[in-house]
């Protein structure tokens, strides 16, 4: 082969490998990158899972508080394990003005979650309650720590391996959902009347000692209107009912001029009078957390924008209120 045509056929091997080689190294790098990236988080959290928990204040509202636990396999059971009686648990939340939903000795058998539905497998200890409060608060206490879970849509509670159907005080438990936390004692009549609505309030409270303040949920019903939103908003400043120890933050002389909803943003326009609430920084930040909290109830709302007169400027202690809120990942959290 004459040494000219060897010359050339070389040159030609070199530049595919190095074409090739470059073609490679494009399709692999970022591949690598992405890998990598996608595991820090994963392992920066994989000791502890930020969780709400539903315990029991002195006046017997569930209260929604947010603790770090150990994060392990079978979270969901771990986190009921949490809610039951016990010293250690019994004196932490003391110290809080709170207490555990389930009877001391209640043990969580075995769990299975599928399509949405979480089966809980309780011992007999789980139905050893005091009053038909105290067996209510239990349930919806599993109900909604559950449900805090994303992949928990409903919870069917099963005693010793068989479906609880009636409760001791005759509560019916089939497939529950999260609804009715802390509603307000009712007539009959409202409650099956088809105009009514249920929507949950979100009001201050806090612990006799001082040492603990709290947002409480209230499910209220309320005449079914076109603006549901606003109707909400306006029964948060008309207050909680006498004598629950809860409060509105939000002065009684003000007035929800508009609601609007544009897809998953809700613009509130309030009267000048919100910033009536007597001055501080911590009531005001409990004005703009109560609307945020009470509006993110509503199906479809992640982001909050507060208007005072129509204008999102800054309320007298220094809260911005120029962009949207998103709605709280969490609620009242050990620091609060």
């Amino acid at each position: 082969m004459p040494k000219k045509l060897i010359y050339w056929l070389i040159i030609f091997i070199l530049l595919t490998s190095f074409t090739m080689g470059c073609d490679l190294f494009k399709r692999e790098q970022p591949q690598k990158e992405v890998t990598e990236t996608a595991k820090e988080p994963e392992q920066a959290a994989s000791h502890l899972r930020r969780t709400v928990f539903y315990f029991v204040n002195e006046h017997n509202f569930l209260v929604p508080v947010t603790r770090d636990i150990p994060w392990v396999e079978g979270i969901g059971k771990a986190a009921l394990e949490n809610l039951v009686d016990n010293a250690e648990l019994r004196a932490e939340l003391a110290e809080k003005g709170l207490r555990p939903t389930l009877p001391e000795g209640t043990r969580v058998l075995g769990m299975s979650i599928n399509d949405g539905l979480a089966k809980v497998d309780f011992n007999a200890n789980f139905l050893q309650f005091s009053d038909k409060t105290a067996e209510q608060n239990a349930i919806n206490s599993v109900v909604y720590t559950l449900t805090e879970f994303p992949a928990i849509k409903q919870v069917q509670i099963l005693i010793d391996g068989k479906v609880l159907e009636k409760t001791p005080y005759s509560n019916e438990v089939k497939a529950l959902e999260r609804k009715g936390i802390n509603l307000e004692t009712l007539e009959a009549s409202v409650i099956a009347s088809a105009e009514m609505v249920p929507v949950t309030l979100y009001f201050k409270s806090g612990s006799s000692s001082g040492n603990f303040d709290y947002f409480v949920p209230v499910t209220r019903m309320v005449s079914r209107t076109q603006n549901q939103i606003k109707t909400a908003l306006e029964e948060l400043i008309k207050g909680p009912a006498d004598g629950t120890a809860l409060v509105s933050p939000l002065p009684k002389d003000t007035k929800v001029l508009d609601v609007i909803q544009k897809d998953s943003e809700v613009v509130v326009n309030f009267s000048k009078e919100i910033e009536g609430y007597g001055g501080g920084v911590d009531v005001e930040q409990s004005v703009v957390n109560s609307v945020v909290l009470t509006v993110s109830e509503f199906p479809g709302v992640e982001l909050v924008s507060i208007q005072v007169e129509g204008r999102a400027g800054v309320l007298p202690e220094g809260t911005v209120l120029e962009t949207p809120i998103f709605k709280p990942l969490y609620v009242n959290p050990n620091s609060i």
